[in-house]
């Protein structure tokens, strides 16, 4: 059975309807059909993107790329919880490495910075929080961690470790100190009015973590060479919003928050590939905080 698409004839961060074309193959063609058969391991049917385009456009106003259309809610559906492979990304984490855990760590100690406080009186959100792990780190470290996830079996993985679960962003109650949305507005149909959401359930002062694929030098690569399988920012069905840093700002600001600077996280042992990172987080990567 065939799956439905949904038109975004206007831009998610602008609204302009003006599109400049970057992409457009069939599902059927190569090496987009390859590609489709070899990362989904054969879990979509011919027939489900029988009729189906990979349209990648740019909006002729902000230069946002993304994609158009995209899948309805029954497509997304099948996509996140038929064929994207849930037992091997499961395997994933649970097979994870020191490297993982390091950076959840830092990212524990840069929290401690940003709330120089018991961690239980700070409030923290992880929305689209897949299995749970990042959760549970947080845990560790004291904080009062909640988490959001659509995916029933990922819910239902992270409550057995022990994470508290939000069921309906709607009904939080607003009062977190920090919110993470790590790779997951990327994904979403309607990123603005999501983000507005998530927005409530902030306190005033309050800090939004945002982290996307960088989709810097995608167009420019997508129009010299067409599409490429290692074009991960753009994905087909699934990163449907290709985000630049500019692009980042520029979003969040219709949402009405402002980037801060987190506080800076050198060590003498590792000086040198400390500045480096800082350098790319401070002016050039697409993981940034904000507040209102």
């Amino acid at each position: 059975m065939s799956v439905g698409f949904l038109r975004r004839d206007s831009c998610p961060l602008c609204q302009s309807s003006r599109q400049l074309l970057l992409c457009d193959l069939g599902y059927r063609d190569e090496p987009l059909a390859a590609f489709m058969q070899h990362f989904y391991g054969g879990r979509i049917s011919a027939q489900a993107l029988a009729d189906a385009r990979y349209r990648v456009v740019a909006c002729g106003r902000c230069d946002f790329v993304y994609q158009d259309p995209v899948l309805d809610q029954a497509g997304m559906r099948a996509l996140y919880h038929d064929w994207v492979d849930q037992d091997g990304s499961l395997a994933k984490k649970r097979s994870a490495g020191n490297g993982m855990y390091r950076q959840y760590a830092g990212q524990m100690r840069t929290l401690q910075r940003l709330f120089p406080r018991p961690p239980q009186q700070t409030r923290v959100l992880d929305f689209g929080m897949g299995w749970g792990y990042w959760c549970r780190m947080a845990q560790a470290y004291g904080f009062d961690v909640s988490g959001y996830e659509l995916s029933a079996r990922r819910r239902d993985h992270a409550r057995k470790l022990g994470v508290t679960l939000i069921d309906k962003l709607a009904e939080a109650q607003a009062g977190f100190d920090f919110i993470y949305a790590n790779q997951v507005f990327e994904h979403l149909a309607e990123p603005l009015s999501s983000l507005r959401e998530l927005c409530a359930c902030l306190n005033d002062d309050g800090i939004l973590y945002l982290r996307v694929p960088d989709g810097r030098g995608l167009r420019q690569r997508l129009q010299r060479r067409g599409w490429t399988p290692e074009l991960g920012a753009i994905h087909p069905l699934e990163h449907i919003n290709c985000f630049t840093r500019s692009n980042l700002v520029q979003f969040a600001g219709a949402a009405g928050l402002r980037p801060v600077q987190a506080p800076l996280r050198l060590e003498w042992g590792s000086l040198a590939s400390g500045i480096r990172r800082e350098i790319a987080d401070r002016w050039l990567s697409t993981h940034m905080m904000f507040r209102r």
